[in-house]
C-alpha cells in the first residue's frame, strides 16, 4: 500500500546542531570578551600551567599578557626575561635558546569541555619567527587539538589532531613517542595579519570539523582516533622561533602582538528522544522492523515504522524499533549486509551518524553506520535496508525523516486529492484532482488571498501562483506521481496532497 505523508508535516521536534551559522541547537557554556583592563583569572591562567616555556625560544610572562581595549594581547619582545635564568627548551629534540619573552594564556584548572564548538576571532601577528596558536590539551599528550597554529606564511594556518597511534593505544594508552596527527593546511589569499578572523573546530564523537570566518573546510569522521580525546582545556599563546625558524623579525622597537577579540564555547543542548518515521526518498516507503528482526521496506502506518531517535551528539543517534537497535550484523563493513535489530549495547556499529541534506522542504538526510562509514539504502526489491559505498546511488541513500503522526490516503489507487491531517491544519482549503486539472478553494481563513506551490516528493518546486479565492491550476504536464500543495498567506499554511 502506497503512504505518503504531507511536507508540511515533516518539522519534526529534534534538530541538527548547525555551527557556526545556527546556534539554536546549541548552548554558550564559555566565552570571554577580553573587556577590562586585565586577564580573568577566573577564567585563565597568565602563562602555561605547567610553567613559563615550551618548545620555543620564548619565556610566557604575565606582564606580556594584555587586556585592553576589548582585545587579548600577547606581546612578544626581543629581550631575555630576567627569570630565564639561563634556560633552554627543546624542540624536535633539540636544545633551543630561551632569548625572547612573550605570552600564554590557558584554562586548565578553570575550565574543561568535551564535545562542542570552539572558536576565537584573532588576529595574528605579521613577523617572521612568531608562531601563535589557539589549541586544546588534557593531561598528558597526545592529544591535542590544533584549531589555529600560524608558523610561517600568513596567508595559511595549520589544523591538527595530534593522537596515539591507535594500534600502540589499545594496548597501552597514551605515548608521546607513538604519535600520529591528521589535518593539514588551509591556504588563501587572506592574510591572516591584516585583519581580525574567525577559527573554529566542532568536535563530537566521532567527527571534527574546521572553520575558517564560519565557513567549513575540513571535516574528518575518525572515532577511533577522536575518542582518544577527553574533556579539554583551551591554550592561547604566541610561541617565538621554534617550528617558526630562527629567522625572526622581531626587533627591540619593534615588538609582536597576537591579538584576540573573543573565545566562545558552545555545547549541544540536550535533547530528548523522538518518535518518528524513516521515509524513503526513492520507494515512497518507510523503514520498517519485520518479524525476523530485520530491515526492510513497507507501510509507514503501524507500530513497525515507528522509530525512537535518540541523540548522542549533534550528528550521531541511536535508532530504536520497540525494544531493539539498529545494528550491523557481526559488526560488518562489507556493503550489502542487511541491517539488523538487536538488543542496544552502545557499539559504533549500532551508531548512525545523520548528514543533513540541503536544498529540500523538511528534513533529509542520508545516513552511515559509524563503525563502517557505509550507508543505509534500500535493496531495487524494496525488501532490504542494506549498507553500501558513499559513491552508490546517492538518491536511494536519501531519507525523509517524518513526524510520528502522518495519515494514509483511504483511496490510493485513483488519481484523487488526498486529505492532510485534520489536527495540523484547519483552514478550509479544498482541493480536487480531475483531468489533468488542479481545482483549489481558499479556506475562509484566506481571505485576502494566499500563495499556492505544488511541490514533488522530492520538495522540489514545480508550480506556484497567487490566488485571491481560488484557481484551477492546469497540472497535465506534470508527470504522474503524489504532489504536495501548500497554501500560505505568511502567516497560516494549509497541506493537501494529490495523486496525478
Amino acid at each position: 500500500m502506497l503512504f505518503v505523508v504531507l511536507l508540511a508535516a515533516i518539522a519534526v521536534s529534534f534538530s541538527f546542531a548547525e555551527p557556526p551559522a545556527n546556534f539554536s541547537g546549541w548552548e554558550k557554556v564559555f566565552e570571554d570578551n577580553f573587556d577590562g583592563t586585565s586577564l580573568d583569572k577566573t577564567k585563565w591562567n597568565p602563562t602555561y600551567n605547567w610553567g613559563p616555556t615550551h618548545n620555543h625560544r620564548a619565556y610566557c610572562a604575565e606582564e606580556n599578557v594584555i587586556v585592553s581595549d576589548g582585545t587579548l594581547k600577547l606581546k612578544g619582545e626581543k629581550k631575555t626575561h630576567p627569570d630565564a635564568n639561563g634556560r633552554k627548551a627543546k624542540f624536535n629534540n633539540k636544545e633551543i635558546p630561551v632569548d625572547y619573552t612573550s605570552g600564554a594564556i590557558d584554562t586548565r584548572g578553570h575550565f574543561e569541555v568535551k564535545y562542542g564548538y570552539i572558536e576565537g576571532r584573532f588576529k595574528a601577528p605579521s613577523q617572521k619567527g612568531t608562531w601563535p596558536a589557539f589549541w586544546t590539551l588534557q593531561d598528558g599528550w597526545p592529544p591535542e587539538i590544533d584549531i589555529l597554529e600560524i608558523p610561517a606564511s600568513r596567508k595559511q594556518h595549520h589544523y591538527y589532531l595530534h593522537y596515539t597511534d591507535p594500534s600502540w593505544y589499545s594496548g597501552h594508552g597514551s605515548a608521546w613517542d607513538h604519535e600520529a596527527s591528521f589535518g593539514g593546511h588551509k591556504d588563501d589569499d587572506v592574510d591572516r595579519s591584516a585583519d581580525f578572523h574567525t577559527y573554529g573546530v566542532e568536535w563530537d564523537e566521532s567527527t571534527l570539523s574546521f572553520y575558517f570566518d564560519d565557513k567549513r573546510f575540513a571535516s574528518y569522521n575518525r572515532p577511533t582516533e577522536i575518542s582518544q580525546l577527553t574533556a579539554q582545556y583551551i591554550i592561547v599563546n604566541l610561541a617565538i622561533g621554534g617550528w617558526a625558524g630562527d629567522d625572526i623579525e622581531i626587533t627591540e622597537d619593534n615588538p609582536a602582538y597576537f591579538e584576540a577579540d573573543w573565545i566562545r564555547v558552545w555545547q549541544a543542548k540536550s535533547a530528548k528522544p523522538d518518535t518518528v518515521k524513516i521515509f524513503s526518498m526513492n520507494f515512497g516507503t518507510c523503514m520498517v522492523r519485520t518479524s525476523e528482526n530485520k530491515l526492510a521496506l513497507g507501510d509507514c502506518d503501524g507500530d513497525s515504522a515507528l522509530v525512537v531517535v535518540t541523540p548522542l551528539s549533534s550528528t550521531t543517534f541511536r535508532f530504536g524499533f520497540g525494544d531493539l537497535s539498529i545494528d550491523v550484523p557481526n559488526e560488518s563493513k562489507d556493503a550489502g549486509v542487511t541491517m539488523g535489530l538487536y538488543q542496544w549495547n552502545g557499539g559504533a556499529h549500532q551508531k548512525v551518524i545523520m548528514e543533513k541534506q540541503t536544498g529540500y522542504e523538511g528534513t533529509v538526510v542520508r545516513m552511515k553506520m559509524q563503525n563502517s562509514n557505509m550507508y543505509l539504502r534500500a535493496t531495487t526489491d524494496g525488501e532490504r535496508v542494506v549498507q553500501s559505498w558513499a559513491d552508490d546511488w546517492e538518491w536511494n541513500q536519501m531519507w525523509r525523516i517524518l513526524p510520528q503522526k502522518t495519515q494514509e490516503p483511504d483511496s490510493p489507487d485513483g488519481p484523487e486529492a488526498l486529505a492532510s491531517d485534520p489536527n495540523a491544519y484547519s483552514y478550509g482549503t479544498s482541493i480536487r484532482y480531475t483531468n489533468g486539472n488542479l481545482s483549489v478553494e481558499l479556506g475562509s481563513a484566506f481571505s485576502r488571498g494566499a500563495e499556492i506551490r505544488v511541490l514533488d516528493l522530492r520538495g522540489r518546486e514545480v508550480m506556484r501562483q497567487w490566488v485571491a479565492h481560488g484557481a484551477t491550476m492546469d497540472v497535465q504536464t506534470l508527470a504522474p506521481g503524489i504532489y504536495h500543495v501548500m497554501v500560505s498567506d505568511g502567516k497560516r499554511l494549509d497541506a493537501k496532497m494529490f495523486k496525478k
